[in-house]
């Protein structure tokens, strides 16, 4: 099969991610799990731990899907993977009972035998069973089409993908995992002049489906209904961010079909807790509740009221967003919930330090104090190298950058002292391990820094790099990059109490000393823009029993050597154990040990024991 990229690729791949890139996909060849692959028919993030799509995106018109040209059914792996990537053949799927579930349908790419190719590589496919396969996601394929033909002539801004995996694979040893779910959601823009995004506001129709994966599922897509938001509960993706905030709530708390407001959520408290806790939310809408989740983990609750429920923090939470769902939508809290855990001395999980530039405006102030701290740990502020100049305006509000990064190189940057840098110091008495950036959005101009380079570092020692960043974009919106991993490296796991460690961002390969950088709001409220993940551990000195080492009966005295350690011990004695009264004989807190006691009283019987007081 031979796939050629036609002279209007350029435009083509510019329309099929106009929603936005939902995972923070990058091009870097190192990015195993979300690999960003941008063709002509669609953009599509790819998990090659997996085998397939995190997501696809693409846009239809009547003209893609009106074309003369038949299906293809050319299956072939693609070859066009980074090196070291895994090549899903189109056998792989064989004898398995799963079909090779397109995501960007072969119908949805009629005008042109290459673009029909293209549909069939398999790094679009997912596995799906021949109901949901042939039933409902073609059903809903086919009503999608219908909105872009005819009397509709819509544009169609579609994005799917698979949800829920359990670790079960093709043919049990094979390489492609399988999703519980699969879903789509499709926003229908109305046709007129320029971009589709030009011509979403936060009216347009939003259907959001999300499909079990089983067979015996019914083929009626409209049984299966949910909003965006639940998707994103679901995923972990964050959708429609090439769109303006407050458009983008709007579209991801819609209920294709439904008349009944969504819910939302105003407060939350306590804002933390250990399983078991019981939260309080409050906001509006609320009657019918059909789940709660924090982070995910779905967890008791009751309604009191259309505006209150009271939900218990369950055994499997993490730190993160709680969610409210009910018959019409499913609302997302901004603020996180922090859940403490009480096994293995953990007493903190979540963000360990973050920053909301929301309400910075000009370059931002420097040193920018963290917005969200851990417990037990001290936050350095946010602070631009004396190299980063903050000159001029800078943006009217929700950014914190500067300019001047225009160096060649990461070493010349950073002699130049052009990065940006902030540092997390345990306190005494604990540990921390950090687990990743898991949040890092930007923006820049066309002449600002395409690259930079994360960097951490312990105590005084080197900086060490962590991973290569890429600012691919410079659109007005921002752009996001992350989930950073940072659990491989062992320097920054359980580091030790009064350790200071210290990160910092290196930017360079700007065009103009004036070209502008900027960590910036994407999602338009007051989450962290910018935060690192973790955990931080109590240390539990060990418990010392004390005990006898020795007794020796001399002249009718008892001399008794206590060990232990040295802390303060209080010696007891009574004459019988079946009904004892213990008399404090002496409470000591000696500076060697082992003690020696002497009892004087010359009683015929006592018994002696030794404990913390």
């Amino acid at each position: 099969m031979f796939l050629a990229c036609p002279a209007n690729a350029s435009i083509d791949v510019a329309l099929q991610m106009q929603l936005g890139n939902p995972s923070a996909a990058t091009t870097d060849a190192n990015n195993h799990t979300n690999y960003l692959i941008q063709r002509p028919i669609e953009a599509l993030s790819y998990n090659d731990n997996k085998g397939l799509p995190n997501w696809a995106s693409w846009d239809l018109t009547a003209g893609d899907a009106n074309g003369a040209v038949a299906r293809q059914d050319s299956f072939a792996a693609d070859t066009n993977l980074p090196s070291g990537f895994y090549q899903v053949g189109p056998n792989e799927y064989s004898h398995s009972g799963y079909a090779r579930g397109h995501l960007c349908p072969s119908a949805d790419r009629t005008n042109s035998t290459n673009d029909n190719d293209m549909t069939f590589l398999m790094d679009n496919m997912m596995p799906q069973t021949t109901d949901n396969n042939s039933g409902t996601w073609n059903n809903f394929e086919s009503y999608c089409r219908s909105q872009a033909a005819g009397t509709n002539n819509s544009e169609v801004l579609i994005i799917c993908g698979p949800s829920g995996f359990t670790g079960a694979k093709v043919n049990t040893n094979g390489y492609v995992w399988i999703p519980q779910y699969t879903w789509k959601i499709a926003v229908i823009v109305p046709p007129g002049e320029g971009t589709a995004t030009n011509r979403i506001t936060a009216t347009n129709r939003v259907i959001a489906i999300k499909v079990p994966n089983t067979n015996g599922v019914s083929s009626t897509w409209q049984n299966f209904i949910t909003s965006v938001n639940q998707i994103q509960v679901d995923t972990g993706l964050i959708f429609f961010t090439a769109l303006p905030p407050a458009v983008a709530a709007a579209l991801r708390a819609k209920v294709d079909g439904q008349t009944n407001p969504p819910p939302s959520i105003s407060t939350f408290s306590p804002a933390a807790g250990a399983a078991g806790t019981n939260v309080v939310i409050t906001g509006t809408n609320f009657t019918g509740t059909t789940q709660v989740t924090f982070n995910g983990a779905s967890a008791n609750y009751t309604v009191d009221s259309s505006n209150q429920l009271t939900a218990v923090v369950p055994t499997k939470a993490s730190s993160g967003s709680i969610s409210v769902t009910t018959a019409s939508g499913t609302t997302i809290s901004t603020g996180g919930f922090t859940v403490f855990s009480t096994d293995g001395g953990t007493v903190y999980s979540g963000i360990l330090a973050g920053w909301d530039v929301s309400t910075q405006t000009g370059f931002g102030v420097s040193p920018l104090p963290p917005t969200t701290r851990s417990p037990n740990l001290f936050v350095g502020d946010l602070t631009r190298g004396d190299g980063v100049l903050s000159n001029g305006g800078g943006l009217g509000s929700r950014g914190w950058g500067g300019t001047s990064f225009t160096n060649l190189t990461v070493a010349t940057a950073i002699a130049s002292n052009q990065f940006i840098m902030f540092s997390v110091t345990p306190n005494a008495g604990y540990t921390v391990s950090f687990t990743s950036i898991n949040r890092l959005d930007y923006r820049r101009s066309s002449t600002g820094p395409t690259n930079g380079v994360m960097q951490y570092q312990v105590g005084s020692g080197v900086f060490n790099d962590i991973t290569n960043l890429n600012y691919v974009n410079f659109n007005n919106n921002g752009s996001s990059i992350g989930p950073i991993d940072l659990s491989g490296f062992a320097a920054l796991q359980h580091v030790g109490a009064g350790v200071n460690v210290s990160f910092r961002i290196v930017n360079y390969l700007g065009t103009s000393s004036l070209g502008t950088w900027y960590l910036y709001d994407v999602l338009g409220n007051a989450a962290p823009d910018l935060a690192v993940q973790g955990t931080v551990t109590q240390l539990i000195p060990p418990i010392v029993t004390p005990g006898f080492q020795a007794i020796s009966f001399d002249d009718g005295q008892i001399s008794l050597i206590i060990t232990g350690a040295p802390t303060s011990y209080t010696i007891s004695a009574a004459t019988n154990l079946a009904n004892p009264l213990w008399v404090n004989l002496l409470t000591t807190n000696p500076a060697v040990l082992p003690f020696n006691f002497v009892d004087t009283n010359r009683l015929t019987q006592r018994f002696y024991r030794v404990q913390n007081p």
